[in-house]
């Protein structure tokens, strides 16, 4: 790994732990064995370094979900696909859901919000502007569609880590969230 990486993977666990204000860039440093000035040469701000980390979060999330979509095309096993996908990420990847999450509810989520919603290479996003033009689900914002859908893997994700759950049990839960899911928005 070079120093930019080691750089993100230190920051990731450090703003899991202790929150983003808990975080100062110098224990980020410290902890990634640079030297203060060398984090800077590569993030200028430590705002910067929490957006970066955001978007290369994403970036290995859609990643890893296209490459196990059962389905490209526009219809409900596709939906299903993308939302098992996702939720398998988010329990192969906790550290880094955990970052998605408290980078959503955080301020900085305003920065990256309009465009990554609007990001025509982003599966889930994809997927609902098709499904809506092709009228398979209601007319809605797709904004609001992919709220409901991360909401969805969101209290799954956390109700599956409270429990202890037999994986035929997870399944046959994430298949119900799942169905719970697409009442919702399909037309």
């Amino acid at each position: 790994m070079n120093k930019r990486e080691i750089l993100l993977v230190t920051a990731l666990k450090l703003f899991v732990e202790n929150g983003f204000h808990g975080t100062a860039t110098s224990k980020i440093a410290m902890e990634a064995n640079v030297a203060t000035g060398t984090l800077f040469n590569y993030f200028s701000t430590k705002e910067e370094l929490i957006v970066v980390l955001y978007h290369s979060v994403i970036k290995d999330m859609d990643e890893f979900i296209l490459e196990r979509m059962e389905s490209h095309s526009v219809s409900k096993d596709a939906f299903r696909s993308l939302f098992k996908a996702t939720l398998l990420w988010s329990l192969e990847n906790p550290i880094h859901f955990q970052y998605l999450q408290q980078f959503n509810h955080s301020p900085y989520a305003k920065i990256v919000s309009a465009s990554m919603l609007n990001r025509e290479d982003q599966p889930l996003f994809i997927l609902i502007k098709n499904g809506i033009d092709i009228v398979l689900i209601k007319q809605l914002p797709v904004a609001f569609i992919y709220s409901l859908f991360t909401a969805q893997i969101s209290g799954l994700y956390e109700y599956i880590l409270s429990t202890n759950l037999t994986e035929e049990k997870q399944i046959e839960l994430s298949e119900e969230a799942f169905e719970m899911f697409w009442k919702m928005i399909e037309d």
